[in-house]
């Protein structure tokens, strides 16, 4: 991917996003994110009572990671623009267009169906157990 396919901006509905800034063609790797790790009983002590927890993808094994980089900034849509891959044993997390977007599209991606914030003006119940409230990365297959 050019160093300036995207960009971050804000805006008053989603906060901080990614923006196209030229033609990204469907299967263009987009970004790499090096990623922090945090074991699960690291996850289960410390992580989830914190901000961080909804920042962390799920691994197969119950770690986490935490992505740096832009990994981070990708807002949620319900039809993604956006594919990713959660990499546990290289520490990263790689996003690919997963159809062709053009300049000036936010680049988004899946967080889910059980989303902690209102999205698009519907009101989306909160989680009611807390062992079923982790993050909401945490219940997408990988």
């Amino acid at each position: 991917m050019e160093p300036f396919a995207f960009e971050m901006r804000s805006n008053e509905i989603s906060g901080r996003g990614l923006y196209a800034t030229i033609l990204i063609p469907s299967g263009t790797l987009i970004h790499t994110a090096p990623c922090l790790l945090f074991t699960k009983d690291s996850y289960t002590a410390h992580a989830r009572h914190t901000v961080l927890e909804h920042y962390l993808f799920n691994c197969t094994n119950g770690d986490r990671l935490l992505a740096l980089g832009y990994g981070s900034i990708f807002n949620h849509d319900e039809t993604p623009n956006v594919d990713f891959r959660v990499d546990r044993e290289n520490l990263c997390i790689t996003y690919r267009a997963c159809r062709e977007i053009e300049a000036g599209k936010e680049l988004c991606i899946y967080y889910g169906d059980k989303l902690w914030f209102d999205y698009r003006g519907k009101k989306l119940e909160q989680e009611s157990s807390e062992e079923e409230g982790e993050n909401f990365l945490s219940r997408i297959e990988l």
